[in-house]
């Protein structure tokens, strides 16, 4: 087994792609056979500019995207490609008031729908926060994800790395240009490097002949190692504003010359955190619920980490089947 490792593909979910834009596309998943024809809440899932979005899909029984397929939603994603030096000059106000703006545009068009659901996932979830406080008349509902919202908490060493003294991240993405995916592979794997680098690796040789075991340890290497490099004043202001000076929760920070008021945020709210989240602590993305002016707010806690709340077994069982319930309240619109 060790010298003939099985074939791992990940994104197997069939579906369509609805919107391009340069490497950036959107898809819309195919309907289960028990909803084809039924009415069903659009939800557009936005992930990170690091990692590429197939973990939502990872292998079937571990899909973000067919749970709540299953659970009666219209499911979209956005699939962000692999930018290239022709990006190196975008910035969050790009992404935000832009690209994601017109993802969101393609799905309400697909839908019918004059207002959809978002789930942002990660940096993803601090782009949709800041999205639908600006364009709060698109979104009928906003689920967060282990998304970065009130960086002035100790729980994550990235918080701490950002405030060292000397680190400037400004710089460090002016000099990069496009700041490369192993930049971000070092700094993850050194948040916990007994774990990345002799932890896991002695639970492969364990296993070396569970089949399924060396699958699944493969497709999230795989994954972990698929990496997309960020444009360099994306990670600078990103990083700046919101590690540094955590200018989300004070609400100084401008986007198109507009500044980002959470309190603009009326519609339902969730958020979904991993109780031993390392990356994006449960009170980090908790915060924005103190924040808006929501009646409706629900907070869905697993016992998880960063990455197996889209892949743990436990969070399929306990945590989704509910996400796919409250997005369903959605009134058409």
């Amino acid at each position: 087994m060790a010298f003939d490792p099985p074939e791992v593909p990940a994104g197997l979910t069939p579906h369509e792609v609805i919107y391009r834009e340069g490497h950036t596309s959107v898809l819309r998943y195919d309907a289960p056979p028990e909803w084809k024809g039924k009415a069903r809440p659009p939800v557009l899932f936005v992930y990170a500019l690091i990692n590429k979005p197939y973990i939502m899909d990872l292998q079937p029984g571990l899909s973000v995207v067919e749970t709540l397929l299953r659970g009666g939603l219209d499911v979209y994603l956005v699939d962000w490609g692999t930018p290239t030096e022709l990006d190196a000059s975008l910035t969050v106000d790009d992404y935000v008031n832009g690209i994601v703006d017109r993802c969101v545009n393609a799905v309400r068009k697909t839908s019918g729908k004059d207002q959809i659901g978002v789930l942002g996932y990660c940096m993803g979830g601090s782009f949709m926060a800041m999205y639908t406080a600006l364009h709060p008349e698109k979104v009928a509902r906003l689920a967060l994800l282990a998304a970065g919202i009130d960086f002035d908490v100790d729980g994550s060493f990235l918080n701490v790395w950002a405030k060292a003294p000397g680190f400037d991240p400004v710089k460090i993405g002016s000099t990069f240009g496009m700041v490369p995916p192993e930049f971000f592979n070092l700094a993850f794997d050194n948040l916990d490097p007994f774990k990345n680098s002799y932890q896991k690796y002695r639970e492969l040789i364990l296993h070396v002949e569970d089949s399924d075991f060396v699958a699944n340890f493969l497709r999230m290497e795989y994954w972990n190692r698929d990496g997309i490099p960020m444009p360099g004043p994306t990670y600078g202001e990103f990083v700046r504003n919101g590690y540094q000076e955590n200018r989300l929760v004070r609400g100084t920070w401008e986007l198109g010359g507009r500044r980002v008021q959470l309190e603009k945020i009326t519609m339902p709210i969730a958020t979904i955190t991993g109780t031993q989240d390392n990356i994006i602590p449960a009170e980090s993305t908790n915060r924005i619920l103190d924040l808006v002016r929501s009646q409706e707010k629900a907070r869905f806690q697993q016992e998880s980490g960063h990455i197996g709340l889209s892949v743990s077994r436990r969070a399929h069982r306990e945590l989704w089947p509910r996400v796919a319930e409250w997005f369903r309240k959605t009134p058409a619109k």
